[in-house]
């Protein structure tokens, strides 16, 4: 068993290969007291100093677009001045007492939405992508 698996198999256990490979390559982890100033532009100015650090391309900010589902899979192009703990407590607001399952885990256990934490210190996971931005933000390929 590989440190990802025994880190990850209780707080995701549906998680897939190439999704445990991005948590812990491409990680951002905020702390619940910086959460509360934290917004997406922060978000997105921490992925252009990685790509810069790591492959030498800078990429501004603003070029980029960040990406969330909604509870009902309807996927949305997050606001730059948008805070991180508005959105999860607006989006997910059991997001201090559980993980959810995402369309995958709902599909399999339809009548479970959550897997509660066993304990207070498990970080929540907020699963994002990030994109190049596209001229008109609201019209989603």
């Amino acid at each position: 068993m590989t440190f990802m698996h025994w880190t990850t198999c209780e707080a995701l256990p549906l998680l897939g290969r190439q999704e445990e490979h991005a948590l812990f390559t491409y990680t951002v982890l905020v702390t619940t007291q910086r959460l509360e100033t934290f917004t997406v532009y922060n978000l997105l100015y921490t992925i252009s100093q990685h790509i810069w650090n790591t492959w030498d391309r800078y990429l501004r900010p603003s070029s980029m677009d960040i990406r969330w589902q909604d509870e009902t899979d309807d996927t949305f192009v997050l606001h730059e001045e948008e805070l991180l703990v508005d959105l999860l407590h607006n989006h997910r607001p059991h997001w201090t007492e559980g993980q959810e399952y995402g369309l995958i885990g709902r599909m399999l256990f339809p009548n479970e939405r959550i897997s509660y934490f066993s304990f207070h210190s498990r970080p929540y996971i907020m699963r994002v992508s990030c994109h190049e931005a596209l001229p008109n933000r609201n019209m989603l390929p």
